[in-house]
């Protein structure tokens, strides 16, 4: 008789494996979501991490762009009540999250947004990881608070040329500046004629290049390169150098720096002892007084003589202009001429310019600092002039005749950055024609001061 076991052992064996296996396949599947949840832990903190670095990137660069140009702005408003309050970040993710996608830069951790209020000297910057429309993003917000300081430099130039609004060539100008100097506009660039340069062309408002245009070839098409800080061009600042003051009643007085009656002049011009009861019927200097006051020019002096008379002349609210020819390539004449305009308001100013339709071959007097020309308002060369030095306006500057400059340099600040022009003055728009000739070696030191931005990070605060 056959005798039977309670558990056969190959059913045994089979429960055996079934249920090792099953367990091991629980196991298993506690560690790969064990594993699954510790690589997502993972992944969010690397892109945490990253979305923080991408943040600083933009901080940095916001910073920096603030002290390359103290205006700069994105130009959303900043409530005061959001700053510290916890709708901060809120608010700086949507203002990144609105700008445009050429706003978004990529770095290798990820984007970044900067945010610039206009009312506030805070600089945002929103980093994103992996990026700014990535789903699964992760976002850190970085703000910085920082003062802006203003400092003034004796203002040295590389440019034969610069202006603050529009520059017009024609003619066939050659600006002889070679390497590493050249001619620059923060307004638009219109270039034509046969215009021939050593050094290379920029623009940061556009251009339009017709005609036959000659730049060394490694430089790039003018038209769209950054602003250059254009220092202000005000007569009064360098008054203490004057040695003649010309005044709108026809006489001549002192100047604070005048060899003999200096000591007599005040803190204002034509307050010094008077050299000359009237200046005209009988010329001072070569200095006539033509009159006053005219509603464009107010005090009009005209230097008609053919003498070299030395000197800093400032001519006080009213125009300056040179119709004859003094001075001789070795005996050149020694002179600065400052004039002051009437008014301070954008576009209504009276006088101010300098006109010289002569020939005459002049340096800058000793004292004045490379000053040569320094006008309030225009800056007007019709004539074959000769000179060394800056000749500088807060204007505009025309130029059409064949003059020739060495080591020289022309700003014509064009009322930069408010682009003032006044209406009926002798220039209306930077213009370069004729045959000039400009040989600037460069750099070109003055005593003109110089604006500085100064940018002092104050805190630093991640939101």
């Amino acid at each position: 008789m056959k005798r039977f076991r309670l558990f056969d052992e190959s059913g045994l064996a089979m429960i055996t494996v079934v249920m090792l296996s099953t367990a091991l396949l629980l196991v298993l599947a506690v560690v790969f979501a064990r594993g699954l949840d510790q690589y997502g832990n993972t992944n969010d903190d690397a892109l945490w991490e990253q979305a923080l670095a991408a943040a600083e990137s933009g901080l940095n660069l916001g910073l920096a762009t603030v002290e390359a140009d103290g205006a700069y702005t994105t130009g959303e408003s900043l409530r005061e009540d959001l700053i510290g309050s916890t709708e901060e970040k809120a608010w700086a993710t949507a203002a990144a999250d609105a700008r445009p996608s050429g706003d978004v830069v990529r770095t290798s951790d990820g984007e970044f947004v900067v945010i610039k209020p206009v009312d506030y000297p805070y600089v945002f910057a929103v980093g994103y990881a992996p990026s700014r429309d990535a789903d699964d993003r992760r976002v850190r917000v970085v703000r910085a608070r920082f003062e802006v300081l203003l400092q003034s430099t004796s203002w040295t130039t590389r440019l034969a040329f610069l202006a603050g609004d529009h520059l017009e060539f024609r003619g066939n100008p050659t600006f002889l500046t070679g390497a590493g100097v050249g001619i620059h506009t923060n307004g638009f660039l219109d270039v034509g004629g046969s215009t021939s340069s050593d050094g290379c062309v920029s623009a940061s408002g556009g251009s339009k290049v017709t005609g036959s245009f000659v730049q060394p070839p490694e430089c790039p098409p003018p038209g769209d390169q950054p602003i250059v800080i254009i220092p202000e061009v005000d007569p009064r600042a360098h008054w203490l150098k004057s040695q003649y003051d010309l005044c709108p009643d026809g006489k001549v007085r002192a100047g604070p720096a005048n060899p003999t009656y200096g000591n007599t002049a005040t803190n204002v011009p034509c307050t010094g002892a008077a050299l000359t009861s009237s200046a005209a019927t009988s010329a001072y200097m070569g200095w006539k007084f033509m009159g006053c006051c005219d509603a464009s020019n107010w005090a009009s002096w005209k230097y008609e003589s053919t003498n070299a008379n030395d000197g800093v002349f400032y001519v006080y609210q009213g125009i300056a202009t040179v119709v004859s020819s003094p001075g001789a390539a070795l005996l050149p004449w020694e002179v600065s001429i400052f004039v002051e305009s009437l008014g301070s308001s954008c576009g209504a100013l009276q006088g101010g310019d300098i006109i010289i339709s002569g020939h005459p071959v002049m340096k800058p007097y000793n004292t004045t600092g490379k000053l040569q020309l320094l006008a309030g308002r225009d800056i007007d060369i019709s004539g074959n002039a000769d000179f060394t030095g800056l000749a500088a306006a807060h204007e505009q500057i025309e130029i059409t005749g064949d003059l020739d400059v060495e080591d020289g340099s022309f700003l014509a600040q064009g009322g930069y950055p408010d682009h003032c022009d006044t209406p009926g003055s002798p220039v209306q728009g930077s213009y370069v024609g004729g045959g000039a000739t400009v040989n600037n070696h460069g750099p070109l030191a003055t005593d003109l001061a110089a604006p500085e931005y100064v940018l002092m990070p104050r805190s630093w605060l991640e939101l």
